[in-house]
């Protein structure tokens, strides 16, 4: 039966992040491709069963060849965690997105969107998920990577939902927000929003509540991008 992937983490609890973005600088042989290192540390609810953090991206050809891969992983090491993106992605791994309503300066460029990363244990089994994200109320925000294999630019509103985001080709950091507003998606962090590092385990009662809330929201023009956000 075909894996199916939802959208969304959320929730935070109380404790001190520190994050760090570096986009490595291009270099005569990536083409101009954007690397990305993401590092993390004091991830709230962490622990020590956790071994190993993995980036993986879900792919698929057709209706029964799809799967999972690991670009990058890293050591878990004293509640955090140092992880670089690779330069370039494969393009099975990239997709088109049909956002209607919405000015794209190229609609053709192709792109993946990460939205978690992976906490694996000492026997490598899948054990939860990190997510960088803020909870205010009923407002939930988010850190997304977005893997674009072009430069282009975003921006409109539709139906509730606003975009004002500007990529470069290669890894770009974007903030999806989620308000009674609407949607938003920017490349501009949101002003007196704290994100913080926070990891959910496959067992917690929160995970459960992390699908439904997913599932409500499957309906967004940018679901192409974001239906492999959390998978239940």
């Amino acid at each position: 039966m075909k894996k199916t992937f939802l959208n969304f983490g959320l929730f935070l609890a109380l404790g001190l992040t520190t994050v760090v973005f570096n986009s490595c600088d291009k270099d005569d042989d990536n083409d101009g491709d954007t690397a990305l290192k993401i590092t993390a540390t004091n991830v709230i609810n962490g622990s020590t069963n956790i071994k190993t953090v993995k980036a993986k991206i879900y792919w698929e050809s057709g209706e029964n060849d799809y799967d999972e891969d690991a670009i990058a992983q890293a050591p878990y090491l004293n509640n955090g965690f140092t992880l670089e993106l690779p330069t370039t992605l494969e393009a099975k791994y990239l997709e088109t997105m049909d956002l209607e309503g919405i000015a794209v300066s190229d609609k053709n460029f192709k792109s993946y969107f990460l939205y978690d990363l992976r906490g694996y244990n000492e026997d490598d089994d899948e054990i939860g998920y990190f997510y960088l994200e803020e909870e205010n109320g009923d407002n939930f925000y988010y850190t997304s990577w977005i893997y674009s294999d072009r430069d282009v630019t975003m921006e409109g509103e539709n139906d509730g939902e606003k975009y004002n985001v500007t990529l470069k080709k290669g890894w770009n950091v974007v903030y999806d927000s989620y308000t009674d507003d609407g949607f938003s998606l920017t490349s501009q962090k949101p002003s007196g929003v704290n994100y913080t590092w926070n990891f959910y385990d496959n067992s917690s009662f929160r995970s459960a509540s992390i699908a439904t809330k997913s599932v409500e929201n499957t309906k967004s023009a940018f679901s192409k991008l974001k239906e492999s956000r959390k998978k239940r």
